[in-house]
């Protein structure tokens, strides 16, 4: 009675299903022995064939004592041809296993046959699995952003279908909320971002594309906090609907230094604006990359600070006439060593004119540590 042993759904061994199948008959009128098994049987029971045929081993021995009325029970029931069970059989090495058993009564005969399916190597597999994503799990929950799996149905809802601790704190819910019922990234858009986030998520499951991208979140009722959303499509469940794995990353205070950056940044050209000559910031390094200009350098140039800045770039060397590059390495080396320098050159302003000026420079420290030089044009009156 040989046949296959064993079965394993997956080639890799780390898999959680593999199965080992035993077969045997025993004789129900005879004190349950065994009278037939396969190979595989006599070597999970350490008795060999010939002992078996012999008549030396018995079900009773095979099975743990606590068991062994039960399973008795079942086999003999009137009427059951075929008989499901689960038990701990003993092997050769006296080690309970945990089996699958499938009996099965021959008509008009006191034998049953019986076929265990060894699935303790897949338990043992599927616990070390559990305890591994249980690991991964709590590892995901110390991350401090927010990871999540939602899904987009028809109607264009993000359901969650799984997030972490940091993704509670962030979107101000807890995991119990979560599991109760279904909740939606979708409901805590700030309105005026909502447009942007479908689009985003629309594109993503045309494509394939992943998203990268910033919007507003309501955190607690009217409080909201910017994230930084990075997400793309997993899979597609069993309804067809696209499923996203996310991670959300709290950049408020990112957004709020750039706010205050930005306010700077205008009251200084707000300053500039007021001040008396065609003023200019730069670098050592790069001395003719302007960073901020005045209102009269406007003036100066004849070119708007958006013209100045989209069309050359910010780059007050394409205005200049002449052997450009030996005057950025003098106005560079002078500068560094003396923290001051003065140059002469003629520009080109709008309308093609030319106008010789006198460039003067000084070397400031920022608040960075980094260096800067903050410079001014002014126009020598040929005589």
């Amino acid at each position: 009675m040989e046949r296959s042993n064993k079965a394993v759904t997956e080639t890799n061994e780390d898999r959680a299903y593999e199965v080992e199948f035993l077969n045997c008959v025993v004789d129900k009128e005879d004190d349950f022995r065994i009278v037939d098994s396969d190979t595989h049987f006599s070597e999970f029971a350490g008795v060999h064939p010939s002992k078996i045929k012999e008549g030396k081993l018995f079900l009773q021995d095979i099975i743990i004592p606590a068991d062994r009325q039960e399973i008795i029970e079942k086999i003999c029931k009137k009427d059951s041809r075929f008989v499901y069970m689960d038990l701990d059989m003993i092997n050769g090495s006296g080690e309970q296993v945990y089996v699958h058993c499938t009996a099965q009564n021959i008509e008009d005969s006191p034998l049953c046959r019986l076929v265990f399916a060894d699935v303790s190597k897949s338990r043992e597999k599927n616990r070390i699995l559990k305890e591994k994503a249980k690991e991964i799990n709590h590892l995901i929950d110390l991350v401090t952003g927010g990871v999540c799996l939602f899904k987009v149905t028809p109607n264009m809802h993000f359901e969650t279908l799984y997030i972490n601790e940091g993704g509670c704190r962030l979107f101000g819910t807890t995991k119990e909320a979560c599991r109760k019922q279904t909740y939606r990234l979708d409901e805590i858009i700030h309105p005026e971002d909502k447009t942007l986030v479908y689009q985003a998520v629309g594109k993503a499951m045309a494509t394939g594309d992943p998203i990268d991208l910033e919007y507003r979140i309501c955190q607690h009722k009217d409080q909201y906090i910017w994230c930084k959303c990075n997400a793309a499509v997993h899979k597609t469940d069993e309804d067809g609907c696209p499923v996203f794995h996310a991670m959300f990353t709290d950049i408020t205070r990112v957004k709020d230094a750039e706010a205050r950056a930005d306010r700077a940044n205008d009251n200084l050209i707000n300053l500039l604006e007021n001040l008396n000559g065609a003023i200019f910031f730069t670098t050592p390094e790069k001395p003719f990359e302007c960073d901020l200009i005045s209102g009269d350098f406007v003036k100066l140039t004849g070119y708007s600070r958006a013209e100045f800045f989209e069309r050359f770039d910010g780059d007050l060397s394409r205005l200049i006439s002449g052997d450009k590059a030996a005057l950025e390495k003098q106005l560079h080396d002078d500068i560094l060593k003396a923290g001051k320098c003065e140059a002469q050159y003629t520009i080109k302003t709008r309308g093609s004119k030319l106008k010789r000026v006198r460039d003067i420079r000084k070397l400031i420290t920022q608040q960075d540590d980094s260096m800067a030089a903050i410079c001014e044009l002014e126009e020598i009156c040929e005589t």
